[in-house]
């Protein structure tokens, strides 16, 4: 083989070779746009959605509110109990007399 011979050989292996590494480029490029324009349709179909939780999620803050508001809450229902089980022993007291009364007459 001539030195002629080898640099022609040595330049189209050469030229191969980046062809091949052009091709592998090309499509792993076209794989990336393909996978960002995947992101662009999901990003815009959640969007929605994050402003519908984003929404719903704004009570929350109101919830700090609702603990202060639930201590007094909770105090009248237990005066309440207590009062209601007062009522429910002086109603008890008072039929077992008159079950007592109505026994002995």
């Amino acid at each position: 083989m001539t030195t002629e011979g080898a640099v022609i050989l040595l330049w189209s292996t050469t030229l191969l070779i980046a062809l091949v590494a052009t091709v592998v480029a090309v499509l792993m490029i076209v794989r990336i746009i393909m996978a960002a324009r995947e992101i662009d349709r999901l990003l815009k179909a959640a969007l929605p959605a994050a402003g519908g939780i984003a929404a719903n999620t704004a009570a929350i803050r109101e919830l700090d509110a609702v603990v202060a508001a639930a201590g007094p809450l909770l105090e009248g229902t237990a005066a309440i109990r207590r009062a209601s089980a007062g009522i429910l022993d002086k109603t008890g007291r008072v039929g077992r007399l008159l079950s007592g009364a109505g026994g002995a007459a």
